[in-house]
């Protein structure tokens, strides 16, 4: 019922609107099955090369290593997806977009689960598991025997990525209709993937981040090729991936966890370019960053000054 606006091949579509009618939805679904087939490569030439490659060092085993963590990380994705999209589409779940006008074509009581109400049920679930393994050590060790090779380092005293992926997909579907909250997703299985594994290999860093240019290339020309190829107008597309490259870039810079915001950005990036607003977007954040430093002077204004008593001790 809720793909009433979706568009298939040949259909016209008012192209400024935020709408599911932006995605085409079989490509869509190809996508998505392409994600499941791409990241189960991953774990296949893992599986051949991965040994032979850690033995190697460098940049050959950086590059398994994110083989292994994207293969899952795309898979787990694409689930997402595939649960969101097939949900809806089989009656399962409602559209979790306030702006949906399908949600009001359901009878009184008839609506199907809230897919945000779904969503948040996973989110308390993997977080009530990464509270009991940071809590329980004898948790935290069957944790980490079971993903052994899929925890990084700083993971290992702190919440894992699905921690933040769920909530992140979340966000992306109370922020758009479900066929552009699922591209937002998939930027994030996608082209993060294609970021992470640019990153390993690649040689010219992001200034003083672990971060590498060649990796927010490769997110960028993913997630653009992926917009246009669901069928986004190369502008749209464009500026979207723009979006994903420096949130994802900063979140690193920031400690912020990029599975959080790509998939936010992705939807943001469409409505954005949907309607330009670039100049009013500058002034804002000038706005916010004058505001900012003057808090922050009228705060160390209002510190008292250690005394010269105060430093002698």
């Amino acid at each position: 019922r809720h793909h009433g606006g979706v568009r298939h091949e040949g259909d016209s579509y008012n192209s400024t609107m935020l709408t599911n009618a932006l995605i085409n939805e079989s490509a869509m679904e190809s996508a998505i099955m392409a994600g499941f087939a791409i990241g189960t490569s991953f774990l296949v030439l893992h599986g051949i090369f991965g040994r032979k490659a850690k033995e190697a060092g460098g940049r050959i085993a950086k590059v398994a290593v994110e083989l292994q963590r994207k293969s899952f990380h795309m898979i787990g994705g694409c689930i997402i997806c595939s649960f969101y999209h097939w949900g809806m589409k089989y009656g399962y779940l409602s559209s979790a977009y306030a702006g949906d006008a399908a949600n009001a074509t359901y009878p009184s009581g008839a609506r199907p689960m809230d897919a945000g109400a779904a969503f948040i049920s996973s989110c308390f679930a993997c977080w009530i598991l990464e509270a009991a393994r940071l809590m329980i050590p004898a948790v935290q060790k069957m944790y980490l025997s079971s993903f052994k090779g899929l925890i990084r380092e700083k993971e290992l005293n702190k919440a894992a990525g699905i921690a933040y992926f769920l909530p992140g997909s979340l966000a992306a579907i109370l922020a758009g209709p479900s066929n552009v909250a699922i591209l937002g997703i998939l930027f994030l299985s996608v082209g993060d993937a294609a970021a992470s594994v640019g990153t390993a290999a690649g040689y010219i860093p992001v200034g003083s981040s672990p971060r590498k240019v060649e990796g927010s290339i490769g997110c960028f020309a993913v997630c653009s090729a992926i917009g246009i190829y669901l069928g986004l107008a190369p502008n749209i597309a464009i500026t979207a991936s723009v979006l994903v490259t420096i949130g994802e870039v900063l979140a690193e810079v920031i400690g912020l966890d990029d599975n959080l915001v790509i998939p936010m950005l992705g939807v943001l990036g469409v409505r954005i370019a949907l309607a330009p607003q670039f100049f009013a977007m500058g002034i804002v954040m000038i706005l916010g960053l004058t505001t900012g430093a003057v808090l922050g002077a009228a705060v160390g204004a209002s510190t008292p000054k250690p005394t010269d008593s105060g430093k002698a001790k």
